[in-house]
């Protein structure tokens, strides 16, 4: 969302400074991206990322040097009323010099209807007017994309009627000035979890690194970068929960011809999708493990995706089949060389985690602790039974998906302890303590996956923590065959580490494999020495994904 509305007010820019004219422009750009939440407000992830995104495209494919961007992340009103203020003093000499000047201003970030928020600070928007139109350029380009926090989809503005991009138009309209706006009056924007992005930020790059171009001129317009974000912005939200967003502009352009935003044929590389190929596309960079474009390609024209140097990995879905594709840039997508799986599990774009829930049964097993408590049992002239003395047990956990890495939930686990036995002199007779500890626990857990794609992707490491109720149970059998039931109750704690491997093809199952250290203490004596139950465990768990 953040990161399209800077491209293509960026690209706006760079173009017109690339188009011939009777006298110099100079062109400039500040771009703002700011995470931080006011009060109320939860702080963002992708607004400062996509404020970066858009100022490296502007750079890359906009015509811009990057001198001429002014990415600014996480200001304060006193820092960005600086940055505009030093843009003016340039804008005003290029103006002495002759020189004319286009201005594009982007802000990614938090905002309410009439001010962008900076933190515990606000800017008012009719203050943001009065800087930006002090500023002496020929034309002017405002982009306000203003999200606010959602489960899987994040929105911009607590409700529809007070959506900030659209609403802000009617105060900044004014002759030389354009306004690019992510969603229409009676939408919410929306972002997406999966492609760290907004829909509509990402749509608008994609298309500006040459899928928009629809002409083959090799150069993106921004009436073509706006009809292809159009597009692809409604198909990909239509499935969403809050619903299909559509983007709007509105520009005042009089005397400056087209504007182009970007020059996808200046770039270094570029992979090419044949006409043939039809279906959802995604490009992705296998280095960086990151998502270039996501597309629906049609059958009947080829598309050229302008890109860095570098591998690249091109997932086409079509029917019930996808199909992945290496590729080199620059080069075009070999479809004889694909490989092919069946889609066992799919998810919508704006919808829940894809098998956000896990279940998992496991062994435990490892040295049962020794502490004052066992020292008092041998002190009584008990031994600690069995050739190779540890304890084992089984586990059961539940696990929910709330992050790309991170899963809460609980788990039970009963674990048994080795027993002690006590031989009675001259009675030929012997005493038995038999004992073990069950705990119920809150568990959370993060996961990094090996990589984002392919074999390596099915494989992870984990590290988790848990607390909670311990429960701990003896039984002493003595001499005459008389049991003394006593049970216990204490803090259970856990931390661990491992490994996991998830089955092929989204399957459901899958095994880890890790370690963990135990300790509850729980069981007491009559001297006042309390056992500390677990030690080091390893585990060994199956789960099921759904």
């Amino acid at each position: 969302m953040s990161r399209i509305s800077l491209l293509a007010a960026c690209a706006l820019c760079g173009t017109a400074a690339a188009q011939p004219a009777p006298t110099p422009i100079a062109t400039y750009a500040i771009v703002v991206g700011s995470n931080a939440g006011g009060p109320g407000q939860t702080e963002l992830r992708y607004a400062e990322d996509d404020a970066r995104s858009v100022g490296a495209l502007l750079v890359e494919l906009g015509g811009y040097t990057a001198q001429q961007v002014d990415v600014v992340v996480h200001p304060t009103p006193d820092q960005l009323r600086d940055r505009l203020a030093r843009l003016g003093e340039r804008v005003t000499a290029d103006l002495a010099a002759g020189r004319q000047s286009r201005v594009f201003f982007y802000y990614s970030g938090h905002a309410r209807a009439q001010a962008i928020d900076l933190g515990d600070a606000e800017l008012p928007l009719s203050e943001l007017r009065q800087r930006l139109f002090q500023v002496p350029a020929t034309l002017t380009i405002v982009v306000l994309d203003a999200c606010q926090s959602g489960a899987f989809s994040r929105i911009k503005g607590a409700e529809p009627a007070a959506d900030f991009s659209f609403s802000s138009r009617e105060h900044l309209d004014a002759a030389g000035v354009a306004v690019l706006a992510s969603s229409s009056g009676s939408e919410l924007s929306q972002e997406s979890e999966q492609l760290h992005s907004s829909y509509f930020t990402h749509n608008l790059l994609v298309g500006l690194r040459g899928a928009g171009d629809e002409n083959g001129d090799g150069e993106v317009s921004i009436d073509e970068a706006y009809r292809y974000a159009y597009h692809q912005t409604l198909l990909a939200t239509a499935e969403t929960a809050v619903g299909g967003q559509h983007v709007t502009f509105e520009a005042d352009l009089k005397g400056h011809g087209e504007v182009a935003l970007s020059f996808p044929r200046a770039a270094t590389a570029a992979i090419v999708l044949p006409p043939q190929l039809e279906g959802q596309t995604l490009v992705e960079d296998k280095r960086a493990h990151a998502v270039i474009a996501e597309t629906y390609k049609a059958r009947g024209a080829a598309v050229r995706i302008a890109v860095a140097p570098g591998e690249y990995e091109v997932i086409v879905r079509s029917g019930a089949t996808l199909s992945r594709c290496e590729v080199d840039a620059s080069g075009a997508v070999e479809l004889d060389h694909c490989r092919s799986e069946p889609i066992v599990a799919s998810t919508t774009k704006g919808g829940a985690w894809l098998s956000p829930n896990r279940i998992s049964v496991g062994l435990i097993v490892g040295p049962e602790r020794q502490d004052g408590y066992t020292a008092n049992l041998q002190a009584f002239g008990y031994v600690e039974q069995g050739l190779a003395p540890a304890s084992a047990g089984i586990s059961i956990a539940w696990l929910r998906r709330i992050d790309r890495r991170i899963w809460v939930g609980a788990a039970g686990s009963y674990v048994g302890m080795p027993s002690w036995k006590e031989t009675v002199t001259g009675e030929n007779a012997s005493q038995k303590l038999a004992w073990s500890t069950a705990a119920l626990a809150a568990v959370a857990r993060g996961e990094q996956p090996f990589a984002a794609s392919g074999i390596a992707s099915r494989f992870a490491a984990y590290a988790q923590i848990a607390a909670g109720l311990g429960i701990g149970r003896t039984v002493l059998t003595n001499a005459q065959a008389m049991t003394y039931d006593d049970n216990y109750l204490g803090p259970a704690f856990s931390a661990g580490a491992g490994l996991r491997v998830q089955g092929p093809h989204l399957h459901p199952l899958g095994l880890e494999a890790g370690y963990e250290f135990d300790y509850a203490p729980v069981i007491k004596d009559l001297i006042g020495d309390t056992h500390a139950s677990g030690g080091h465990r390893v585990t060994l768990s199956l789960t099921y994904s759904f």
